[in-house]
């Protein structure tokens, strides 16, 4: 049995990643879809801690561990045996936010040694096969989140414009390194989701009719 494939899908507040992966959901029906932080039980626990009002004024050296922790046992427990049995997964945010968030959005680069030794250690060969990243101007994503009045607000979403365009300079520089496509998120929906379409169908992602 051949492994499955490792999708990811990435974006910056207001991307509209959110729609995206729920179209995911409706065109890749084979696929398993999951989401970070979460996607395992323990996972999702941990996650209830990150984006708590209390979380709000953790350091990046805090996060980063939380994140990780989530991270490690979603891949152990859910993303690693899905593969190995075939089954192709598509996550909603991955190893790439950690690098733009903690990394650069908070002005850590004292952790990006760290973030290459952890990704390594926990990993291991659990690696993405590409990322898809939805990048949009902060300003526009920034705007859509505040007129979006079905959305739960977290505290990374209330954080300065400076903030998001440095996790936005983060993404970039992690994408140099991983297979990624790059999709302009200031385009329509409809457009947008033509390209997302796309990028998985050249990934060998098997889609609905």
């Amino acid at each position: 049995m051949s492994k499955g494939k490792f999708i990811v899908i990435e974006g910056g507040e207001g991307s509209g990643k959110t729609t995206i992966v729920k179209y995911a959901k409706e065109i890749a029906t084979d696929s398993l879809i999951t989401r970070e932080p979460g996607g395992s039980v323990f996972a999702e626990k941990i996650r209830s801690i990150i984006l708590s009002p209390d979380a709000k004024d953790a350091d990046a050296n805090t996060q980063f561990g939380l994140f990780w922790a989530a991270r490690a046992d979603h891949v152990k427990n859910l993303i690693a045996p899905a593969i190995v049995e075939g089954k192709n997964i598509i996550t909603d945010r991955f190893d790439a936010s950690s690098y733009a968030y903690q990394v650069h959005g908070q002005e850590n680069p004292h952790l990006k040694e760290l973030f290459m030794y952890v990704r390594k250690t926990y990993l291991n060969d659990t690696v993405p096969d590409l990322y898809i990243f939805l990048d949009v101007d902060p300003k526009i994503g920034i705007a859509r989140r505040a007129s979006d009045k079905g959305y739960d607000i977290n505290h990374f979403d209330e954080r300065t414009f400076d903030f998001h365009e440095r996790v936005r300079t983060g993404y970039f520089e992690f994408f140099k390194a991983v297979p990624h496509v790059i999709i302009d998120a200031n385009q329509s929906l409809e457009k947008v989701k033509k390209d997302f379409k796309k990028a998985l169908e050249n990934a060998r992602i098997p889609l609905c009719p």
